[in-house]
Formats: structure tokens, sequence, C-alpha cells
């Protein structure tokens, strides 16, 4: 991970970070679990499948993800893994009461094109970064609602091993990667 507070040239795990940073106040909450806080940090979790999704999409199709058919073919799978996500945290949030919001800023943001040209090795190390702030996020997540809500911490924690497996299967990709 990255030092806090230090610039950072990765877009990706700024707009993670933004998202991380919107749901704190929302776990500092005391007492019982209301549903509008709920729905809130699952949108968090809505917001950084959706980037994910867009983001890994994205590469599979770039120049690099078609001249390199088993990057391009792992960022596909891993987009329709975060897809899927983003179909279970949908369903959680209108579960509580709530209404999924799919066009968040934080997300577009996190894919900004022009990021994407950079070199393609540096793109995956970019993605490692986001992918472990993804898994703090939904760690610190799965620590707010245990005790609270079972249903959204069994959730997060089937989340969090997926998103685990992406973790170990792009540290695969970087080392493997000879641009």
């Amino acid at each position: 991970m990255v030092e806090q507070g230090r610039a950072r040239e990765n877009a990706f795990l700024d707009a993670i970070d933004r998202i991380r940073e919107a749901a704190r106040p929302v776990m500092m909450w005391p007492g019982p679990l209301r549903r509008k806080a709920a729905t809130v940090l699952l949108q968090s979790v809505l917001d950084a499948e959706i980037a994910c999704v867009m983001r890994y999409t994205m590469i599979s199709v770039s120049e690099a993800g078609l001249r390199h058919d088993n990057i391009g073919a792992e960022f596909q799978e891993q987009a329709n893994d975060e897809r899927r996500h983003m179909g279970l945290a949908a369903a959680r949030i209108e579960e509580l009461g709530g209404r999924p919001d799919y066009s968040s800023l934080a997300v577009f943001q996190a894919v900004m094109p022009s990021e994407l040209g950079r070199d393609f090795g540096h793109q995956i190390r970019e993605n490692l970064e986001a992918e472990q702030s993804v898994i703090a996020h939904y760690r610190d997540l799965i620590r707010f609602f245990a005790g609270r809500d079972a249903e959204t911490t069994r959730l997060l924690e089937d989340i969090v091993r997926d998103e685990e497996d992406h973790t170990s299967d792009i540290e695969d990709l970087l080392a493997s990667y000879r641009g």
C-alpha cells in the first residue's frame, strides 16, 4: 500500500480511496444499524465494483489486453466477477429499502482513459494497489456490520474471498508480464 498523504499517480487508487473516505463517517455511527447507514455503506461497495468492472473491461479490450490473450482474458474474467458483485450489492441495497445509484462521479473518475495509455505493467501494478484498497475497505465494512447485519457481513466476506483471488491473479500477471 502507498503511504497516506503522499502524492500518487494512480487515479484508480485515488478514486477507490475517495469512495472509502466517503463511507468512513457512516462507520463511526455508534449503536444499532440504521437502514440508511447500511445502504450508504453498500453504495460504496457498488461504486467500487462498478469502477472495477469498467476499468477491467477497458483493459481486457485495450491494445495490450488483446495482444496478450492471457492478460485480456484474466481481466475480462475479473470484470465478470466484479459485475456479479455489483448485482449482489445492488440487490442488498434494494432489500434494505434503498435505491442503488449507478452514476457516481467517483466511479467514472476511476477509469480515466488517459491513465490507460500508460505502460501496461504500470497499469497492472495500479490495479493491484486498488484491489488491496478495496479489500481493506470491505474488511472495515465487515467489522462494522458484524453483530449488526449477518446477511451483509456474509455477502461482504464472500466478495472479499473473490477479491483476494483477484489480487493473487494480478500478482501472478505482474510477475509474468514482459511487455
